[in-house]
């Protein structure tokens, strides 16, 4: 081989050499433009830095992206070889409904969610700031009611008589749930009428609905209550309290209480309205039916409470 040869040879190595060691690791330099990565400066670095990422809150603030390892003492930084970085090709965006602490609508309208796990929005079930501005389950149950799938927490429903809470979506305009009559209580559940989000079919039967809006949280919630009242039956050839603890009347909890029981005039074929819980009939017939506005009052109570009185009458004479 020549010594022109030779000399050519070596050149082309060190050329090769030199370029090698111009082309250093790559980094991805911000959270904009889809992750941006840029050739680092140093051809001899080998470590990557980026925030801390956390599921439903996003990338730490006060943290930079970049080349090197992160500063000492730098606080919510992640160093990392290039090809052992967190792979954010598994972080997605998606919108969750936002709300206020007084649990109505944000007039931001909606929070930028990320996360690489599940897509997963939050509510308060009452007058409480929602969870990271709504994105990712809520902070507990017990306060929190958590969905899957973008902007699902709009919309809130009761699902059951005891409270449970549910959220529709943004496409549900009503609430639903069994109709309720005092003195009688929830109509039985059937396909057409059972809680929760959507509206009562044409025929459906012993349904309520109600509107759904962003101030107005589950609007098919009704609050009830009992009262205590008595039932009769036929003794002999008269009607009697029947033994045993009064019934528990369902109502609404804004109604009055109050108990019905035979009248004066009432006979054995007489049918004590309701069970004895609310008032008389409409059509019941003169001094058949008395009211009482008392727990566990009737014909009983009154009998004792004329007692009571003859016998005060007698120790005054």
């Amino acid at each position: 081989v020549s010594t022109q040869s030779t000399g050519w040879l070596l050149s082309c190595f060190i050329l090769l050499a030199l370029q090698s060691g111009a082309n250093g690791i790559s980094c991805r330099a911000s959270a904009d433009t889809n992750y941006a990565v840029e050739e680092c400066a140093d051809a001899a670095e080998t470590m990557c830095h980026h925030p801390t990422f956390t599921d439903y809150v996003g990338w730490a603030a006060g943290a930079d992206w970049g080349c090197g390892a992160c500063a000492d003492g730098a606080e919510n930084c992640v160093d990392c070889l290039p090809d052992a970085c967190l792979d954010v090709s598994t972080i997605v965006s998606f919108q969750c409904k936002k709300y206020t602490a007084a649990n109505v609508a944000d007039a931001a309208g909606t929070s930028t969610c990320l996360t690489n796990t599940e897509q997963k929005c939050n509510r308060a079930i009452g007058a409480a700031a929602p969870t990271n501005d709504g994105c990712g389950p809520g902070a507990n149950d017990a306060d929190y009611v958590t969905c899957e799938g973008a902007s699902c927490n709009e919309g809130m429903c009761n699902s059951d008589a005891e409270g449970t809470v549910t959220l529709c979506g943004a496409d549900a305009t009503k609430c639903k749930r069994p109709t309720f009559t005092d003195w009688v209580g929830w109509t039985a559940v059937n396909g057409d009428n059972a809680w929760g989000c959507g509206e009562c079919g044409e025929a459906a039967q012993g349904c309520f609905d109600c509107d759904l809006a962003d101030d107005t949280l589950n609007c098919n919630k009704l609050e009830t209550a009992t009262f205590k009242c008595y039932d009769y039956e036929v003794s002999g050839e008269k009607l009697v309290k029947k033994t045993g603890d009064a019934g528990a009347c369902p109502m609404r909890a804004d109604t009055d209480g109050k108990c019905n029981y035979p009248g004066s005039a009432a006979t054995k074929t007489y049918s004590v309205n309701n069970n004895g819980c609310g008032p008389c009939a409409d059509d019941a017939a003169a001094d058949t039916c008395e009211e009482c506005e008392e727990q566990e009052c009737g014909a009983q109570a009154t009998a004792l409470s004329v007692l009571a009185v003859l016998a005060a009458m007698f120790a005054m004479m």
